[in-house]
């Protein structure tokens, strides 16, 4: 027996099918990449920039610089003091003096 030759309805009527499940699909498609753009949008927003972080560290750095002279400003004087009262010889003094970071010259 012969296989009976689909007609030009059932032809449409599948291509017809074909078509729209294409069409879902790609509405579907478009709607995640809608979803996905508006995400990269917030992201965008949010995202540090490195040059915002660069100053932001330069900053930080100066922050911690001032800190640490403040600090070295003390050292000092008490290494003076203690130099006052004997209690350091000029050698401990000059030694002392002359570290990282912030070191003193001495002749």
């Amino acid at each position: 027996m012969k296989d009976k030759e689909p007609t030009h309805y059932e032809i449409l009527k599948t291509m017809n099918r074909f078509a729209t499940n294409t069409d879902r699909k790609f509405q579907n498609i478009e709607s995640d990449i809608g979803g996905m753009k508006s995400d990269i949008g917030k992201i965008k927003a949010n995202m540090v920039t490195k040059d915002h972080l660069d100053d932001k560290l330069a900053d930080l750095k100066g922050d911690l610089i001032i800190i640490m002279r403040k600090e070295d400003i003390k050292i000092r004087a008490l290494v003076e003091i203690l130099r006052q009262k004997n209690i350091l010889t000029k050698e401990e003094e000059k030694k002392v003096l002359t570290m990282q970071p912030f070191p003193q010259l001495y002749t």
